[in-house]
This record gives structure tokens, sequence and C-alpha cells, in this order.
């Protein structure tokens, strides 16, 4: 972003790479965490991991902003939907349903176990955000929720954008923010406790708030005179502002997942955060976006999404059961070693899958569907 030129959703900023490994990284600091009725110093590092939660949010702000950024861009272009869903299905239909066809086909055909797969049907659909609340999950892919919030808002919102254009998205994106928050207390009150917690944490009207963030960024960065603004203001004070929204968010919250104060406000309040911070990093000659193109977080920010998919049955069927033929208790250093140990492993297969596998498809979406010119 500069003072004189809109966002371009197809000018490649290495910064919201950066971003995208910081929310894997955040999402894997808090999968792998096991320090348990922890005391003392082994208490507060637990209480740091625990927050990593909030990398989902990150995840859906960042979508909310590329995603809208593309369809705005694309949206006068001849197959402005095909293109959209095929570039989609390339990237996200691989390694998803590859995943599913292993664990509740090929395991059990080849006597390795695998899941019984009583409730596999809403992964098959897309829908297990909506079942996992009342019980209705698969214990193998207890994070596949948030990839369901995002399919759903990838079916919806190119319509949304054809039809509303840069001005309507950002009413609707308003109007839904105020109505996310609404939905999470609602959901608290009428279903109550666990039900209603975890259905304000996974129904994807109640997470549109952060898609809708970014989806406004998006749409605000392409009025020239706004674009201008921002890119006036610099990057420090917006990334300043960032970590004190953020911060407030939280705290405001209460540090708690799905406790009342962070499902009314704190979900809300952090995603505007990270917003700034998104909006900080998309000064290329800023200092934030210096920092966020470090090679490593880039690195593994290409490789968030198998990351992302691999980490828990990771940690379920291989980390868990490791550590449990070790005895008494790891203590503090143990668990530091396993969340690096995991972390790498996890990388490194992320790697293989990305190269060896999600490549192939990738490949294809220059000649299948190819983004325009201009």
């Amino acid at each position: 972003m500069t003072a004189s030129a809109q966002h371009d959703s197809r000018r490649h900023i290495a910064a919201l790479d950066g971003l995208r490994g910081i929310a894997i990284l955040l999402v894997l600091l808090h999968g792998f965490d096991v320090l348990q009725d922890a005391q003392g110093v082994a208490h507060l590092i637990d209480a740091v991991l625990d927050i990593g939660w909030i990398g989902v949010q990150l995840f859906f702000v960042l979508s909310g902003f590329l995603i809208t950024g593309i369809l705005l861009d694309t949206r006068t272009q001849p197959g402005y939907y095909r293109s959209f869903f095929v570039r989609r299905v390339l990237r996200i239909f691989p390694l998803y349903y590859g995943v599913l066809f292993v664990a509740f086909v090929m395991l059990p055909l080849w006597g390795l176990g695998g899941e019984n797969g009583t409730h596999q049907l809403w992964l098959w659909t897309y829908l297990a955000n909506f079942a996992a609340p009342f019980g209705l999950d698969e214990p193998a892919f207890p994070h596949f929720w948030s990839l369901c919030v995002e399919e759903q808002f990838y079916l919806i919102w190119p319509l949304v954008v054809r039809l509303a254009g840069r001005r309507g998205v950002m009413v609707i994106a308003a109007a839904l923010i105020v109505a996310a928050m609404a939905s999470r207390v609602f959901l608290r009150a009428h279903f109550g406790e666990p039900v209603g917690h975890e259905a304000a944490y996974m129904f994807t009207p109640s997470r549109m708030d952060a898609l809708a963030i970014g989806a406004a960024i998006a749409a605000l960065l392409r009025e020239p005179r706004c674009a201008a603004w921002m890119a006036a203001r610099g990057s420090v004070a917006p990334a300043a502002a960032g970590f004190i929204v953020l911060a407030a968010g939280l705290a405001g919250g209460h540090l708690q997942r799905v406790g009342a104060a962070m499902q009314a406000y704190g979900y809300t309040v952090a995603a505007l955060g990270f917003g700034l911070l998104l909006i900080a990093a998309l000064r290329v000659d800023g200092v934030p976006a210096r920092w966020l193109g470090g090679a490593p977080l880039r690195r593994c920010g290409l490789y968030s999404y198998a990351m992302y998919v691999f980490y828990a049955p990771l940690h379920l069927f291989v980390g868990l059961p490791f550590l449990a033929r070790l005895g008494a208790g790891i203590g503090l250093a143990g668990a530091l070693a396993y969340e690096a140990v995991a972390i790498l492993v996890t990388f490194a297969l992320a790697a293989l899958s990305y190269h060896l596998y999600e490549q192939r498809f990738l490949r294809l979406k220059p000649r299948l569907a190819p983004l325009p010119n201009a």
C-alpha cells in the first residue's frame, strides 16, 4: 500500500504470509500445550500458551481481507464465479478430503485403526461447526470447525460482493459485526453451558465479525482517498494501535476462550486489533512489514493450511500416546521441548504435503481459472 495506489489483490505482499505464519504458530502453541495443573512460572507460561486460540481469529481476519479483495477486483470480469470457486476448490479440497479419505476409508481398510466415523457426515459436508457443540463431532478433527466456517463464507460471500459492490460490502460488514455479537449473546442464553458457549464459538454467524472486519478493510483500501489517508499514517501508528486494541480485547474478555465477556465483545475487539495490524503490514516499506517478511515466518505462512490440518491428529494420536509412555509428568522443560518438537514435525509434514501433493493441484490454477490481468 502506498499513498498513490490502491491495494490490488494481484500484488503479493510478503508480510501477509508472515501474519499467516504468526496465526498458525499461535494455534500450534495452544494446541500442543501439555502443561496441566501447573504452578508458579509454569502456570504463567501455560496461561500465555493458552491464548494461542486467537490465532484462528487472525486467520478469519486475513481470509475476509484477501477473499473480499479478490472478489472486488474481479466482480465485473467474465467467469467471476467459476474462477473463484475453481481456485478455492484446487486450494482447499485436495488436502481436506484427502485427509478424510485416509482417516475414514484407507486406515480401516488397512486394519490400522482409523476413525469409526459415526459423525463423519458433518465433516464431508462442511457442517461440523454446527454439529460439534451438540457432541456430534469426530475426536480426530476437533479443529475442523474453523475450516467449515471459512468454506461456508466462501459459498455465500461471492454473491454478496457481486451484488453489493464496494460500498455495499462496507455496510453489510458493519451489520455482520453487530449481528455476530448479538448471536453469541443469544446462543449462550438460549442453550446454556456448555452447548451455548461452544455454539457461540463455532457457529458461522457468531464468527462473521472477524471475517467482516477483514472484508471492510479490503473495501476501504479500494477507495483511493481512504487508501491515501491510511498510507499517509505510516505503519508504526496502526501497529501500535493494533497491539493496544488486541490486548484490550483479551483483557476485557478475561483471556477466557468461551467466557461471557470474551464472547460478548472480546472476539470483536481482538479482531479489530488484528485488522489494525493487517493495515500496518500492508505498508511494504514499513517496520512491521520488514519484520513479518522474514523467511521463517513466510514459510510457516506458506505451509499454514497443512500445518493446521495435521496438528490435532498428530497431537492426539502420536504426541499424547508418546508422552503417556514416558510415565510421570514431563515438567516444564519437557513440555516446552514437546512444543518445539511437535511444531517442527508438523512443519516438516506440511512442507512435504505442500511440495509433493498440494502443488500438483495448485499448478492447475493458471490453466483452469486464471486471474484477469486488469
